[in-house]
């Protein structure tokens, strides 16, 4: 999916809001062309009419990316990275009421303030030993889940009584992950329950690559808008939310252009050249070739077939 098609939805179904859940680029040091490609992005689909609410993932250089999000919300995106406005509710004002916004980017447990989740402001009569010991104890039992639970309770306080909607880029327990994702963190402490998203009437999230409702349809990944691995090989879509003054959500899922399929196929080379299916020549192939020995010139002869082929594995039948 191009920038065009994205900013042609924004103008023909009047969009009010554009959400990106992160990431916003593909490493913390993001190239010079595709800053300025962001930036075209957000600046078209302003002048198309729409705010944009953006935040960063674990790929993105949050302290890079959030740095000028006071200056950008005059602007009407509203860009938020790392712990950078933890605790902030923004009501957005549109032609049928207000909607809070909560912007949850990815919070890497161990960047976390000292005091988030202490519970109680600093006792004075604690001696700074006290107070090192106990940061470190709250340090030490952090998981993505606790930080997430500890941001989401600081805003709930704040909430209208009306519609809201929650952005986070995070890994929800039942979601179904796909090759190309980079873990959030190691060792399984990155998974959290859909229900801590209970108190929002919508969440959008990023992470996770596939178009995907998990623990109900107002908690959705809308997936990658373009493929990064031979396993998306799904269709892509955008997600298309109408949020009613009392937080009803109508949810739509529209296709999307997304350039070259991607395959993976598997046989023999002569069961290969031998079959054809509609697309062959215009997809990025995955060949795994099930030859006992190895195949001469497998290439070259597989792309006569698929011009795509970027990838020949060998892969014996009867082989462990």
């Amino acid at each position: 999916m191009c920038s065009s098609d994205l900013i042609g939805q924004v103008g023909d179904r009047q969009v009010d809001l554009v959400v990106i859940a992160g990431d916003v680029f593909d490493r913390a040091v993001a190239p010079n062309e595709a800053i300025a490609h962001f930036r075209s992005v957000l600046t078209r689909i302003v002048e198309a009419g729409a705010k944009v609410a953006a935040i960063t993932g674990n790929h993105d250089g949050a302290d890079r990316v959030g740095a000028y999000h006071d200056l950008l919300d005059a602007s009407g995106v509203y860009l938020r990275g790392g712990y950078t406005g933890l605790g902030e509710v923004v009501t957005l004002e549109f032609a049928d009421g207000p909607l809070d916004l909560v912007l949850l980017p990815f919070l890497d447990p161990q960047a976390a303030p000292d005091d988030l989740g202490s519970g109680e402001e600093a006792d004075p009569a604690l001696d700074a030993e006290d107070v090192v010991e106990g940061a470190y104890r709250r340090r030490m039992r952090r998981s993505h889940e606790s930080v997430l639970r500890d941001a989401i309770e600081l805003v709930v306080p704040q909430l209208g009584a009306g519609r809201s909607i929650a952005v986070s880029h995070a890994f929800v327990a039942g979601g179904q992950a796909s090759d190309s994702e980079r873990d959030l963190l190691v060792g399984g402490s990155a998974v959290v329950p859909a229900e801590v998203f209970a108190p929002f009437s919508y969440t959008a999230l990023g992470h996770l690559h596939r178009p995907q409702d998990v623990g109900g349809p107002t908690v959705r990944y809308s997936g990658t808008p373009l493929r990064y691995s031979f396993s998306e090989d799904h269709p892509k879509s955008i997600t298309i939310v109408d949020l009613a003054p009392d937080g009803t959500a109508t949810v739509e899922h529209v296709p999307v252009p997304v350039g070259r399929e991607v395959r993976t196929v598997t046989g023999s080379i002569d069961e290969l050249l031998a079959g054809s299916a509609p697309g062959d020549d215009q997809c990025f192939a995955r060949v795994i070739l099930t030859d006992p020995g190895v195949v001469l010139d497998a290439k070259a002869l597989l792309s006569q077939r698929w011009p795509g082929i970027v990838e020949i594995e060998q892969r014996p039948t009867g082989a462990v």
